[in-house]
This record gives structure tokens, C-alpha cells and sequence, in this order.
């Protein structure tokens, strides 16, 4: 029997809070056993992290389609050196009230589903091809976990808990082949530069051994330091307009800066190294023109490692990358070249947490010792990649910008207007031994991940100051509004990278699902 034993102090503060009913506690603490608890491992994606926890323990989701009860005690357990941006675990009730997974629960009536986002999409991918095992966070052991803040009452979210976390640890790490995996792109997608360390390109071969499904349409933006959105305000809108002078104008769409594609590519592949390269509207450039300026004006590129979703999508988008064969990559992490010399600094970041870092502590010029991202720069001005969802409390020292003069809205992309978004798939080995019933909570998963009711819940919570983010269903799956207008309540896309007859596929330029529909381009 695995038990999570977590010390006394955590052992008192639980057998104090408030009593459970099928999680059971030992000496007031939660007791993880398989009898009584179905393990499911996710392995992938980083930046749909906070979508999948929603979409897990958040109580806006409707109750029919929720897959853990959020009306009882839930926890969260996450690495201590990154504070979850790297892997966190869910424990749970299962739902009852969903009737996919009512049945399930009397035989096993809690849930842990363990999420690694460390790595990003391809590991989502190419563990799920090789059916192999990798790190996931360990949380029954009696040295590593501790309770994080208070113990939080049933149906008031979840407690939480911080447990150490040391890659190939074997005292720290849970080693398991995932279940399943979720990527930012479909797995084709994962071969060049876009293989991560460890593992072959993903082949057409490959593809045939797997289940794929497009769950959502995933939507990107280009995000760059507070600091530097600051100074392109500026330069487009002049300092003395209300977009730069007024901290709450600023947020709005029609004050969201703008860079066009190529100005775009021309960054991430190398092209520029000096923010003085950049004019924009003007003859100054960006950075003389700017009230205030870093110490230097070298360029910084916050981009993701190799294996990564985001970096994969951003490549397809923006370079055709690995799309075509005469396709630039993406400039690589600088390491430690110093900053002197005469090209842009480049720093791949691991997770969509660590870009957040990133972008925000070369925007402040701090720096968090221990953690993803060492700022030995001070305050510089950066650029980076992010799902539109994240930063909505602008609580991060990042900011988005427009593409090509459109703002990265849910309402752009059903008009056929902003181009940078993608159709994240699940992926599960055929050959792949699911526990008793685990698949069916697997699909489970997968088919409310892509539910418009669901999404339109979710989404809630990515409302930014200058439109709706988030995410739409695909419409494979569910039909979209028949005026191609973008709906708040059922949120489908109408566009695709898939047909009726082929399967997603990110390089093929996206086009209307349903000829039936029709397009706003207003």
C-alpha cells in the first residue's frame, strides 16, 4: 500500500481541517492506495497547464462535466524548485456526477492524476512513441512533501503541497511510462530541431502506432518585457498619447503595439541583434527613441527548448519550420556567450513557466535564485512566446502585442484574422497497458478537454484587458456558428488544419472545416 506521509506538522493541520470521505487519512493524512485510488500519468505540454487545471478541480466547469468532484476535498502537490512549473499532481474524488466515469467510483473512488510539464509537448510525444518510461513528481515520500499554506475546506479549491523534486532521484522522482500525452502540435511535428535530447524524430511509421485526437484549437501570442511594450508604445503612439502615459489605457487593444510576421522571423532567427535595429512607424529607432532604456541595448530572445510545443507551433507559423525543406530554424540558445558580443541573447527556456520567468525578470532586472531562469543581466528588454490564456491578471512583468496589426483574440481566430494558433492533439501508445479502467478515464479527459461547454467555462479565466483568450473547440468534433462569428457560450473554431478526410496536421494551411459556414471578416 503507498501511503503520503507527510510529517507531523502537515499531520496535524489536516486531522484539524475538515473530515473526508473516500480519501482516507491515516494519522490525518491522505492515504494513496491503489485499492482505493486510479493513477493516471500525463506527460507534455506546459502551457496547457492552467487549462488543465481548471479543466480538473475548477468549479465553473459544469457539474455533468467535470472529472474530479469539486464539492469535496481536492489536493495539488508540486515541485518545490519551481513551484509547479515543472510537475505537479492532482489527487481527487472522482465525479459521480459525470456519467462517463459514475460507474468507475464505487470501486475506486479517488483519482490522482499526475501532470509532468517539464520539457514541454515532446514529451508528450516521443515517450508515448518509445512507450517508455520517464520522471514524474514523487508524493509518498515522508521526506519530500509538505503542506503549502493552510488546509483548504471540501469544495474551496484545493490544499497544497510542496514536494522536492531532483530529476533522476530515484528517492524524489516517480518513474512511469505515461498514460497518455498532450501536445501543443500534432506528433509529426516532432523531428529537426524539434526533437528533444534523448529520443529519435517522430516518423510517419510512428504516427501509425498511435491514437491521436485534436482536442482544442490552442491560440499563441508574442509577448514581450513590460519594458519593452512600454517603449514600442511609445515609438507607434507617440509619449505624450494617452497609450503611453496612462497605466490603464495602456492594456487596452487599441493600445497593444504591433510587429508584423517577417519583423517577427527576422528576430527569432537571428537576424537582428540591437533593439536599435528595429524602427517602427518612425525614423528613430525603438530603443534611442525611449524615455527609458536598459543599460544595453542588446536583443533578448526568450524562446523554448528543442521538444517544445509552443517553440514547434511558433516555428510553423512564422518559418515554416520543419513544414519545408529550405525552412530557417530558430536561433539557438546563446549559453554563456557574453553579452558583448554582436548578436542577439538567446535563452531556451524548459516550460511556459520559466518563459514567464524569463520575460519578467529581464523586464525588472531581478533575479530568483534556485529557479528556471538566472538573470545575470539586470534589466533588459525581451521577447518571447506564450498561450494567450497565461498573465490575464498582468501580475507577470510581460505583456502581449498584436501580429500583423490584430490582437491575439479568440473572436480574430473564428474570423480568420490572427494566425498564430494551432490544434493541440492526445496521444496514447496502442501497444500502451492502461491499469483496470484507466483508459476510460483517459478518454474521459480527452473528450472535455475539447468540449465547447467546457471551454467556454474555462476560458472564463483568461479574459484579458483587450479581448477574450482561451481556447475553441475544433470542429471535427462540434459544429461551428454557422456566421463565423466567434460565440462566448460555444466556443468552435471554423477553421482547421484538418478535412473531412485527413487528420490534423499543423504544416497544412488552415481553411473552413464546414464549407456551410461562412466568414466575418469584419
Amino acid at each position: 500500500m503507498k501511503k503520503l506521509v507527510l510529517g507531523a506538522a502537515v499531520s496535524a493541520a489536516m486531522f484539524g481541517g475538515v473530515a473526508q470521505a473516500a480519501i482516507t487519512l491515516d494519522a490525518g493524512k491522505p492515504v494513496i492506495t491503489p485499492a482505493n485510488t486510479y493513477e493516471v500519468y500525463l506527460s507534455g505540454s506546459s502551457a496547457v497547464g492552467p487549462f488543465l487545471e481548471s479543466l480538473f478541480t475548477s468549479k465553473k466547469v459544469p457539474a455533468a462535466n467535470q472529472v474530479c468532484d469539486t464539492k469535496k476535498s481536492m489536493y495539488k502537490f508540486q515541485d518545490t524548485s519551481t513551484g509547479g512549473k515543472d510537475q505537479v499532481a492532482y489527487l481527487c474524488e472522482l465525479n459521480q456526477s459525470n456519467t462517463a466515469l459514475s460507474g468507475l467510483s464505487a470501486g475506486k473512488p479517488n483519482l490522482l492524476i499526475y501532470k509532468r510539464h517539464n520539457g514541454g509537448s515532446a514529451q508528450g510525444v516521443s515517450p508515448i512513441v518509445a512507450n517508455s518510461a520517464i520522471d514524474f513528481l514523487k508524493v509518498d515520500n515522508a521526506a519530500n512533501c509538505a503542506l503549502s499554506g493552510s488546509v483548504v475546506a471540501a469544495g474551496a479549491g484545493f490544499t497544497k503541497f510542496n514536494c522536492t523534486y531532483t530529476a533522476g532521484n530515484t528517492d524524489l522522482t516517480n518513474k512511469q511510462i505515461p498514460d497518455f500525452g498532450v501536445s501543443d502540435v500534432d506528433p509529426i511535428q516532432f523531428r529537426g530541431d524539434n526533437t528533444p535530447t534523448g529520443y529519435a524524430e517522430v516518423t510517419a511509421a510512428d504516427v501509425t502506432n498511435l491514437v491521436v485526437k485534436a482536442a482544442a484549437t490552442q491560440v499563441f501570442g508574442v509577448a514581450v518585457s513590460t519594458n519593452l511594450r512600454n517603449a514600442m508604445q511609445e515609438a507607434v503612439f507617440g509619449k505624450t498619447n494617452v497609450c503611453a502615459t496612462n497605466a490603464k489605457t495602456r492594456e487596452t487593444a487599441a493600445c497593444m503595439p504591433s510587429l508584423n510576421s517577417a519583423q517577427i522571423a527576422s528576430i527569432f532567427t537571428g537576424q537582428l541583434s540591437s533593439w536599435k535595429q528595429l524602427k517602427l512607424g518612425g525614423t528613430t529607432d525603438v530603443f534611442t527613441g525611449a524615455s527609458v532604456q536598459p543599460v544595453s541595448d542588446r536583443l533578448h530572445i526568450c524562446r523554448r527548448a528543442s521538444g517544445s510545443g509552443t517553440q514547434a507551433q511558433f516555428a510553423i507559423k512564422f518559418m515554416g519550420y520543419p513544414c519545408n525543406d529550405i525552412a530557417p530554424k530558430g536561433i539557438a540558445d546563446t549559453a554563456t556567450t557574453p553579452e558583448a558580443v554582436d548578436k542577439a541573447q538567446v535563452h531556451a527556456m524548459t516550460s511556459a513557466g520559466a518563459m514567464s520567468e524569463c520575460l519578467a525578470e529581464l523586464s525588472s532586472g531581478s533575479d530568483t535564485v534556485g529557479t528556471s531562469f538566472a538573470n545575470t543581466y539586470g534589466a533588459r528588454w525581451a521577447i518571447g512566446i506564450q498561450g494567450t490564456e497565461l498573465n490575464a491578471s498582468l501580475s507577470s512583468d510581460w505583456r502581449f502585442i498584436k501580429i500583423d496589426g490584430e490582437e491575439p483574440t479568440l473572436d480574430k481566430v473564428a474570423r480568420g484574422k490572427y494566425k498564430d494558433w494551432v490544434e493541440l492533439t492526445y496521444q496514447y501508445n496502442k501497444a500502451h497497458v492502461f491499469d483496470e479502467s484507466e483508459q476510460q478515464i483517459v478518454d474521459e479527459i480527452i473528450k472535455q478537454s475539447g468540449n465547447p461547454v467546457v471551454l467556454a467555462a474555462t476560458n472564463t479565466s483568461a479574459v484579458q484587458t483587450w479581448g477574450a483568450a482561451g481556447y475553441l473547440a475544433t470542429p471535427q468534433s462540434f459544429k461551428a456558428n454557422e456566421a463565423g462569428l466567434y460565440g462566448s457560450g460555444s466556443p468552435v473554431n471554423p477553421f482547421s488544419h484538418g478535412t473531412a478526410t485527413a487528420s490534423t496536421n499543423n504544416c497544412r494551411l488552415p481553411a473552413l472545416y464546414d464549407s456551410k459556414g461562412g466568414i466575418q471578416l469584419k
